[in-house]
């Protein structure tokens, strides 16, 4: 059984379905988002012209809860750590996901059903000008992009409920971009995606077997999640504490220099 498979079951045995995916306990949470609209924005598409029939599927956000087409929606973003978070609080972004799974039937591991293998990106675009101190993001700002490799969905086999998670390992990738923090210093990444009202329900087909044959089923959902990293990226869209503190020290020891300058020209005198 593999590790993804084992997070699956194990963590929505516990009724838990983690955002963090399958993040390691010191990973830091640096973003998250929610929906600011009623209705599915995303959606699980089965390859089979049934929405059942298919081995493989794709995952994307959806303009409208009725839309089938792929198309960004507007979500509420935030950053959470201190020194940028007063700037970005629940701002209106952009956000757009596209996945796909290539020929791989979901896997039933006790009550519970995982899709695994699926690889994609997602972004979040700022749809107004965010001003963080002295710098001004133009609107369609990067405030965070990614890719990703094996991720998964899981949840209760027939359930409402489930996640779509990712996490950096020894096989599997997620890199993150921003135009506000810098993730040079990261060393593992992961994100987790709650989805809720999920219709119709996670199931593969044939339903009345323990071993799909399937993808999941065509299903749509709300989704919101969160971000996290270790350690922390950095933020570069305004300096922190530790920053203004040596900016600071530096602009004095400027003026120091000045004034002795200004005493030796008088003596020269």
């Amino acid at each position: 059984m593999s590790m993804i498979v084992k997070f699956a079951a194990t963590s929505l045995a516990l009724g838990a379905i983690s955002f963090a995916g399958i993040a390691k306990a010191e990973s830091y949470t640096f973003a998250q988002y929610s929906a600011i609209t009623p209705g599915a924005n995303i959606e699980w598409k089965n390859s089979g012209s049934n929405g059942a029939s298919g081995k493989s599927g794709s995952i994307n956000t959806i303009a409208t809860p009725g839309s089938s087409v792929a198309g960004s929606r507007a979500v509420a973003f935030s950053f959470l750590q201190p020194s940028i978070s007063p700037y970005v609080n629940s701002v209106t972004a952009n956000f757009t996901l596209f996945a796909t799974a290539t020929t791989t039937p979901a896997v039933v591991v006790g009550g519970f059903i995982v899709q695994q293998n699926i690889q994609g990106t997602f972004s979040f675009l700022s749809t107004t000008e965010i001003t963080v101190g002295t710098n001004v993001f133009a609107i369609g700002s990067n405030l965070l992009s990614g890719s990703f490799s094996l991720a998964s969905i899981g949840g209760q086999r027939s359930g409402a409920a489930g996640s779509f998670s990712a996490s950096t390992t020894a096989a599997s990738t997620v890199t993150y971009t921003s135009d506000f923090l810098s993730f040079i210093p990261t060393n593992d990444r992961d994100f987790g995606l709650a989805l809720t009202s999920i219709t119709s329900v996670l199931q593969a087909t044939p339903t009345s077997s323990s071993t799909p044959t399937n993808a999941l089923r065509t299903f749509k959902a709300v989704s919101s999640g969160s971000f996290s990293s270790d350690p922390a990226p950095e933020v570069t869209a305004v300096p922190e504490p530790a920053v203004w503190g040596l900016m600071i020290l530096g602009f004095g020891m400027v003026g120091v220099q000045a004034r002795r300058r200004a005493r030796k020209t008088v003596y020269a005198v």
